[in-house]
């Protein structure tokens, strides 16, 4: 395990060194949060409320706005906090991917990969923002036969999960930080 945990470390961006947001743009920091549950890596997103302004209804990686005077990692603990429950210093911030650009509504976003060394018996999401959580195999998640393309005229990939489908802006992290992410897996089995 800590093999792993070390590859990731080695593979991505510092914390503090991974960039810059796109200028222009709303900041924003999401968690790809890694813990083990019943002998393998499971990482939780969240299902945002309906009635939202942005991003209305999508599954997400726990995170949001980076507000004035904190860095894009504190802001990052801060929303993990805020929408399923991990308190801030709970999470060890691995590394960071590269920022993602969404034109819809104007965020640079940049990944976290963290890890949850404890994670709680239950999750708790905030109820004014997710409708829930939930919780997706590390291995699913790379797993690129999982992961379908639209048959719409608009052709995206989606993976659907438990009734609901990550896709746009949470798909193209996941695509973004899965290369690494098996390269440390190939590394430590």
């Amino acid at each position: 395990m800590a093999d792993f945990l070390d590859q990731i470390e080695r593979l991505f961006s510092p914390i503090d060194a991974w960039g810059e947001f796109r200028r222009g743009a709303r900041k924003a920091a999401v968690a790809f949060v890694l813990y083990r549950a019943d002998g393998a890596w499971q990482v939780p997103f969240v299902r945002r409320r309906a009635d939202l302004r942005d991003h209305p209804g999508q599954v997400a990686l726990p995170g949001g706005g980076v507000r004035d005077g904190e860095s894009a990692w504190e802001g990052a603990q801060r929303e993990v906090a805020e929408e399923i429950g991990v308190p801030v210093g709970r999470l060890d911030g691995l590394g960071a991917g590269q920022p993602f650009y969404t034109a819809v509504s104007n965020f640079s976003v940049v990944p976290f990969v963290a890890h949850l060394p404890e994670p709680p018996a239950a999750f708790i999401h905030d109820e004014t923002e997710l409708e829930g959580i939930i919780h997706i195999p590390l291995e699913r998640l790379l797993d690129d036969t999982a992961w379908l393309t639209s048959d719409t005229q608009w052709k995206f990939r989606y993976l659907a999960h438990e009734e609901s489908v990550v896709w746009g802006l949470t798909e193209r992290i996941v695509a973004g930080l899965a290369p690494r992410l098996r390269q440390a897996l190939s590394e430590t089995s």
